[in-house]
């Protein structure tokens, strides 16, 4: 194995598990936002009563 192959094959890498770290983060940003709509909105509903 060459080393540009080696370079390409470590920067593949990087960017995929860069990749993996967006896509967590987005989806538990996602819950976290989905969430607190949803409290926020009970705490609305507690105050009307």
């Amino acid at each position: 194995m060459s080393y540009i192959a080696a370079g390409y094959a470590a920067a593949l890498s990087v960017l995929f598990a860069y990749g993996v770290v967006l896509t967590t983060r987005r989806r538990r940003l996602e819950r976290a936002v989905s969430s607190a709509g949803e409290d926020s909105g009970a705490q609305t509903r507690a105050a009307a009563r």
